[in-house]
Order: structure tokens, then C-alpha cells, then sequence
């Protein structure tokens, strides 16, 4: 690169650098500056809401869509999404960054400014520095997202060896000016949307590395104000936040959250009036009840379920007893077991929402098809131990599951493990888990965030690893390698996409269920009940009757 670069606004240079067309203005963006937001006269005391779990509360280690929805409004990055409902909920607009970057002309480059006056919900100054402070943060700690900030010149580097004095060299920040330069290795198609996941959020300089749940200061509408392990939190205004066009000062006061992994219960609390809201995967047999004594919102968002198999770990070693499971499913079935028909059967990695998506049909119902391939691999009587947390759609379709195994030929039984534990467990090497049930929401609308993230064998970690099929392919790696350099989602570039996922599939390390549409369940009292395509239920929007 020659000495003097060019720089051009974003919004010249948008395609390239996130991929807008075709994904129904998935990453369009708003140029405008942040400014001042009316005041809301629909505020409230408090909100009682119950969801199952969480992982953690803290916005470098975090990484649960229920977490998300929560600590979105309480950690804003440089760049964030807008509080509205439908397709413009997926444009990138101005967080804590008083605009959008100038991005140079090779897609290498960001420029970012901090709005003025900034400060963390503790009263301390937001600083510059604190974002570069956030990313060692994450490599420091072994945070689950730091896989998607290698790009960043100097942070593969910096990951081999970090230390709290370490630098990494594609982050430059001046306090005095409230500027962010950051340069990467080479372009990324959707790197704007990267910076606005949690794990980019800014903290304080001082702040340690350990797990700190719900005790990190913030900088959005609302701040922690207790946390009681696998039970419950609370969120309260933080004093220090000022509202901007794009994120609002929010309507209730106070959010108790409770967890509650069982979903019968939590259907209870809201018909009994102890809570306000529930997320839970209402039972088929309730649903008609929770209809006639609340208000049953059906949410529907990019998702896919899926029962995966480590490929590493015998029987699924071998690819014809993982093209068994998938014959064997019956997908239609399962929609209604599990989530009493509110889903819809997929063979398919993506969802059918994604420009990239291609229906599959590789592996239609067929259970004499699947015994035979059990036999010819070998496998009759293979011991098998699938794996599931303890929230009650997942445990309905893991004992689906392990039942299944064992009508195919395998010898199978089921390990339930806490919440809270879940998927670190299965996502470290050393647990050797061979095969369970999960589930991925999408960080951000694009292929990478499902491909790279999960199918990407460049991405396996021996510690919270997310492809827990520790599938690794060089032909699909290649690809996937390849695709992240494609600046624009055209159809040429989705088509390539197609072919990743049909070849992934035909190697079978998931067996793919649903996308399942989800219940919010709300008490009569509720109203204003808003859905962002990312983050679920817009909390700072509801209101009470």
C-alpha cells in the first residue's frame, strides 16, 4: 500500500464492505449522525420477565441469544442495530461511534470517532483505548468470540501470546481526538457487522480479564444491578446514558429476570401473574391454554436445530452411520413433538430466510435405509452417549433422539447436563462428546456467521469451541476461506455458498430438524410488544396497559 490513501464515506463503499445486496437490506446502514431521541411517555415501573438460561453476563465471554437480548441494552458497541421492527432492524447504524467509518478504498481500513461525553454507567469517561482494551480482553480471557477478529492486523499474533501490555498492531485509538483506526489483514466482507457483535463492546481499561458476570459498568439504557447464579438478574437505568436517535432511554425501570429451565413452569408463572413474559418453548398441550389466558406472540427469526456428530469420535468417524441418523429422522414428526408444530423440517444448514439458501433433500425419512447403513459400517451395538442441556425442548428432543439411535442398531443413552454448562462442555476436546442436540440463532445476517463459525475446521478451539462436530474439511475449509473475501452477496457469490453447504451436508456432520418458529408469551397487561429481527423481544419498547 502506498503511503498516501484514499478514503471515501461508507456509504460509497457499503457493498463492499458488508455485503448489503440481496440480504432485504440485511446490512443497509443509516449515515445520519446520532442525535437526541424524544422523551417516552410510555415508562413503567417494572418488568417481569422468565427465560431459560443464560451463559453469561458478560459482554466478552457471552454467547447465548437470551444473554444477547438482555445485555444489548446494556453494552453498546461502535456500531449497533436499530430498535424497529421488520427488515430495518438489521441496518448498522451509529452506536457508541458519533457516525458511520470511512472505510479506504482496499476495504483494509476504518476510521471511527466516539460521540462526545461519553461515560460508562460507574460515572468513568468512555476512552478510545477501551475498544482495543475490549478485543485483548477477549483474547486474554479465551472469550468464545475472538475467532472473528483475527483479521485485525497484529491480533493473530497477539492470540499466541497475550499479555495485558501487548498491542495489537491494527488498532489505533487517541483519546484526546475520540478516534479508532483499524486496519486489517486483508478485506472482510462483513466486518462492520462483526464490530457490532457484544464481544467488540468497549469496557473499561481496568477491567480483568475473569469471567465478571453482570458486574462489568456499560454504556447503554440500562446497567446490572444483581446477578444470582443459574437463578435470576436484575437491570435498573444507568443515570449515566443519554439517548440517541437510534437507541432509546427504554420504558420500564426495572427488569427482573428470572431462569427457569422448565417451560411448563414458566408458562405458569405468566398465567398466575408472577411474571409478564416468557420466552420458553411453551408444551404442545399448553398452547391453547396459553392462548386463551395471555397473549401468544409467534416469532419468527433465523435459526436451525440440529443434532450433531463429532466426527473425530467413534461411530461418527464413519460417514455412513452419520448419513444413518440423517435417513432415520423424521423431521416432520419432530416439529410436532417438540415444539407442538410451530417449526418447520430442514435438511439445511442455513435458513430458508438467507438469499444463499437452496433447499436439501439428501436424506429423505427412510428407517431400513439407515439400519442397513449402520450394519455395513460396522456399527450395530457401537456405544453412544448423546448429550443435551437441561431446558425441556431440548431434553424432548435429545430422548427423540437417543431413542432413534438405539431402533438403527446403536447403544445409546442420554446425558442431561446444566444449563449453565452446556456448551462449554461439549465444546472442550477433552469432554470427547460424540454426539446431542443444539442449536444456532443467528449474531449477525450473513453465511460467515453459520459457516465460519460452526463448519469452519480453521476455527476448531480445544476450549469453547463452537463446530461441536469438529467437522474439518480441506476442500470446504478452502471454500469457506475463499467466500470471506467476496465483498458483495450476489447471486453468483450465494450460489457458491449453496455448493459449501450441500457438500458439508453430504459429508453429514449434523443432522439438521428445524427452524423453529418461536413463542413469546405475554400476560393481558402487556402491550407495545415489538420484535427486532436480531435480538427477539425489543425489551426497552414494551409498556403495560
Amino acid at each position: 500500500m502506498g503511503s498516501k490513501r484514499h478514503w471515501r464515506p461508507l456509504l460509497s463503499v457499503m457493498a463492499l464492505a458488508t455485503g448489503v445486496s440481496l440480504m432485504v437490506a440485511a446490512h443497509g446502514v443509516a449515515a445520519n449522525r446520532a442525535a437526541a431521541a424524544p422523551k417516552n411517555p410510555q415508562a413503567f415501573g417494572t418488568l417481569r420477565a422468565v427465560i431459560d438460561t443464560i451463559d453469561y453476563l458478560d459482554p466478552q465471554q457471552a454467547y447465548t441469544g437470551q444473554s444477547w437480548w438482555a445485555m444489548w441494552n446494556v453494552y453498546e458497541t461502535l456500531l449497533t442495530y436499530r430498535h424497529v421492527d421488520g427488515p430495518a432492524g438489521y441496518k448498522l447504524v451509529p452506536g457508541l461511534a458519533q457516525s458511520l467509518p470511512t472505510v479506504s478504498r482496499n476495504g483494509k481500513v476504518y476510521k471511527f470517532k466516539l460521540r462526545k461525553g461519553l461515560k460508562y454507567s460507574s460515572g468513568a469517561p468512555v476512552k478510545a483505548t477501551d475498544f482495543e482494551w475490549a478485543i485483548k480482553r477477549g483474547f486474554l480471557a479465551q472469550g468464545q468470540g475472538v475467532g472473528f477478529y483475527t483479521d485485525i492486523a497484529g491480533a493473530e499474533a497477539y492470540s499466541k501470546n497475550p499479555t495485558p501490555g501487548g498491542d495489537i498492531s491494527g488498532i489505533t485509538a487517541n483519546n484526546a481526538k475520540r478516534t479508532i483506526n483499524i486496519r486489517l489483514d486483508k478485506p472482510r466482507g462483513d466486518f462492520l457487522t462483526i464490530l457490532a457483535l457484544l464481544f467488540a463492546a468497549p469496557v473499561p481499561a481496568n477491567t480483568d480479564p475473569s469471567i465478571q458476570n453482570g458486574s462489568i459498568p456499560g454504556t447503554g439504557p440500562y446497567k446490572f444491578s444483581n446477578y444470582d447464579p443459574n437463578r435470576s438478574f436484575t437491570m435498573v437505568r444507568n443515570p449515566y446514558f443519554k439517548a440517541t436517535k437510534y437507541i432509546p432511554k427504554g420504558n420500564p425501570n426495572t427488569v427482573e429476570v428470572a431462569l427457569v429451565g422448565d417451560a411448563d413452569a414458566a408458562t405458569q408463572r405468566v398465567i398466575n401473574g408472577q411474571s409478564d413474559y416468557s420466552n420458553a418453548a411453551i408444551p404442545p398441550d399448553r398452547i391453547a391454554d396459553a392462548k386463551s389466558k395471555g397473549r401468544l406472540i409467534l416469532r419468527k427469526t433465523a435459526n436451525t436445530y440440529y443434532f450433531w456428530m463429532n466426527i473425530r469420535e467413534a461411530p461418527f468417524n464413519k460417514l455412513k452411520v452419520r448419513q444413518a441418523v440423517n435417513y432415520a429422522l423424521d423431521r416432520k414428526a419432530l416439529q410436532t413433538l417438540v415444539w407442538g408444530g410451530l417449526g418447520r423440517p430442514t435438511q439445511n444448514v442455513l435458513p430458508p430466510t438467507y438469499p444463499s439458501y437452496r433447499k436439501l433433500n439428501l436424506y429423505p425419512h427412510n428407517l431400513t435405509k439407515a439400519k442397513t447403513l449402520i450394519t455395513q459400517a460396522g456399527a450395530k451395538g457401537a456405544k453412544v452417549t448423546v448429550w443435551t442441556r437441561n431446558v425441556s425442548d431440548a431434553v424432548t428432543a435429545a430422548q427423540y433422539y437417543t431413542s432413534l439411535l438405539n431402533q438403527i442398531g446403536l447403544d445409546a443413552s442420554l446425558n442431561v447436563l446444566p444449563r449453565a454448562t452446556y456448551y462449554t462442555t461439549i465444546g472442550n476436546v477433552n469432554t470427547h462428546a460424540q454426539t446431542g442436540w443444539a442449536r444456532w440463532l443467528e449474531d449477525y445476517p450473513h453465511p460467515l456467521d453459520w459457516f465460519d463459525v460452526l463448519l469452519n475446521g480453521n476455527r476448531i478451539t480445544d476450549q469453547d469451541n463452537n463446530n461441536f462436530a469438529w467437522y474439518k474439511n480441506k476442500k470446504t475449509d478452502a471454500q469457506i476461506e475463499n467466500l470471506k473475501k467476496a465483498p458483495i452477496l450476489t447471486p453468483a457469490v450465494n450460489a457458491r455458498w449453496a455448493k459449501v453447504e450441500k457438500q458439508i451436508m453430504q459429508r453429514a456432520p449434523w443432522a439438521p430438524w428445524s427452524n423453529r418458529v418461536f413463542p413469546e408469551f405475554f400476560s393481558r397487561n402487556m402491550s407495545c410488544i415489538h420484535i427486532q429481527l436480531l435480538y427477539g423481544i425489543d425489551l426497552a419498547r414494551l409498556c403495560k396497559k
